[in-house]
């Protein structure tokens, strides 16, 4: 009879202070702390922690931006089958571990790997860990800090939240096939938008009155797959006009090469992801394929962007196959399914990402929002505050608009052009519209003003009090209108509007 299967269990420790607390603590406290801990619990390939934003995440061992941990104690093992785990974590994240019940000192990460290591292996994490809060709260500094403390959370980024919007845990069950393929027939948005050939970078589609370079890699043209729907959803008839007369924007830049690319990854992640990302290269070089992507896929992208280890240049490359895969309506549904939520997560820490990340997954945005099943998905969501991209896209819009890097603000720009060819929530309109005005005042090459004042003018036909703000705010038309001549003709537009 064999023996069961069983599975290592291991805390990973990690020092917040990075030191500090071992050499201020007595001058600072009247007594010795050696560090302010962090712990996840590693078992099953993963680690899993509790934060205050994202509830309980995973990511691989080590990988939140924290790095590697400081010390990793021994459990023992487990013998808990992996779906009876997961089926334990998302009890607890419907009950003492939600994110609302994060607490610094009596709920923290270090609470759930307690618990988790005692659900595994009976054995606890170290009590000088779980005992640090009393200790520090013991010192009269303590307590005088408490009230501050008591508003504080540690939500490491580099993890992707396991139970979004409360979605129990999927089946781990994977049909027999050496690349994890489910079977399904495919829509593509468009043949263009999955085919793998073609040079780096097209010439821009001309727009209205004028002609302009665009962007590398920006193109413009309309996804076949969504286009000529007879229902946009909850789109007025306008607005959906309107957007057929705008052509969207698309980035469309040469994928990496395969096998480079595939080399680099295999020092970072195991054979059967590096096999996954092989299975996207084969997705969207098949014209017309008759199985689709499944959440293996997702997640693993989820893990290259999300590791800061990986580095700015293998994160952008994987960018650039999801700005193919974002054009498929396909893997927009995806994307709304998967329990990992891999768009949310990403804008959930956004700005905690380097600015060459932020960038590649602004192009991102922009092609998802190019057609109509991906503008519904980024703006049609539902859910609390951190969790909804209803929210969430138009924070990040806002956010680039106003960075102080050029090249920011100037792919933003794109992503605000295609967010406002359909209608964007009434509740955000404003605050958009007003970042808009706002990076309108700079001094602008004419591509990025073009795209602005196009985005301003349909929330100033859609929105009344956008006409009035852009009536007291300004638009810069002076400096505008002397860029191109459809420029001009916008900018004359838009002062009619306001003049009305």
């Amino acid at each position: 009879m064999s023996e069961p299967e069983s599975w290592p269990v291991k805390v990973y420790i990690y020092d917040l202070s990075k030191g500090m607390a071992r050499s201020l603590s007595q001058a600072f406290l009247g007594k010795r702390i050696e560090g302010v801990w962090h712990t996840g619990i590693v078992v099953y390939g993963e680690e899993f922690f509790f934060g205050g934003m994202g509830g309980i995440e995973a990511c691989s061992p080590g990988g939140t931006f924290l790095g590697q941990p400081d010390s990793i104690v021994d459990l023992g093992h487990t013998q808990i089958p992996h779906d009876v785990f997961l089926g334990h974590l998302y009890d607890l994240s419907q009950s003492t571990f939600r994110p609302s019940c994060y607490h610094l000192l009596d709920n923290n990460c270090n609470n759930f790997s307690s618990e988790l290591a005692q659900f595994l292996t009976g054995n606890d994490i170290p009590s000088y860990i779980t005992g640090l809060p009393a200790e520090v709260l013991s010192t009269p500094l303590g307590q005088m800090m408490k009230p501050w403390i008591d508003a504080m959370s540690v939500n490491p980024s580099g993890g992707h939240a396991l139970f979004p919007q409360g979605n129990p845990p999927v089946s781990q069950n994977i049909p027999p096939s050496n690349t994890f393929l489910t079977e399904a027939s495919s829509k593509q948005a468009t043949s263009s938008g999955s085919q793998t050939g073609g040079s780096s970078e097209r010439e821009a589609v001309s727009r209205g009155s004028g002609t302009s370079s665009e962007a590398p890699g920006a193109t413009s043209q309309s996804p076949t797959g969504s286009g000529g729907s007879d229902s946009p959803g909850n789109f007025s008839v306008n607005s959906e006009k309107e957007s057929q007369e705008l052509e969207p924007i698309i980035y469309k830049e040469e994928i990496p090469s395969k096998k480079p690319f595939l080399d680099d990854l295999s020092d970072k992640l195991s054979a059967k992801e590096v096999s996954l990302v092989s299975d996207m290269y084969d997705y969207l070089g098949t014209p017309s394929p008759s199985w689709s992507l499944c959440k293996e896929h997702v997640q693993t992208i989820h893990m290259v962007i999300g590791d800061g280890r990986m580095g700015d240049k293998l994160r952008g490359e994987i960018c650039v196959l999801l700005q193919d895969l974002v054009l498929v309506e396909d893997f927009i549904e995806l994307l709304q399914n998967e329990p990992t939520k891999l768009i949310n997560s990403v804008l959930l820490h956004f700005k905690e990402l380097t600015d060459n990340v932020q960038m590649s997954l602004l192009k991102v945005l922009t092609n998802c929002c190019s057609h109509e099943v991906g503008h519904v998905f980024l703006t049609d969501s539902e859910g609390g505050e951190q969790c909804n991209l209803k929210l969430l896209c138009p924070d990040v819009c806002v956010g680039a608009l106003l960075h102080e890097n050029q090249d920011m603000y100037s792919k933003a720009s794109s992503l605000v052009y295609n967010l406002c060819r359909y209608q964007i929530p009434e509740d955000t309109q404003v605050e958009v519209g007003s970042a808009i005005l706002e990076c309108l005042q700079k001094d602008l090459p004419e591509t990025t003003a073009y795209n602005l004042m196009t985005g301003l003018l349909q929330l100033m036909k859609s929105n009344e009090e956008m006409c009035d703000l852009a009536g007291v705010v300004g638009m810069n038309c002076s400096a505008h209108q002397k860029l191109s001549p459809r420029l001009r003709s916008l900018c004359d537009e838009a002062q009619t509007m306001t003049a009305l």
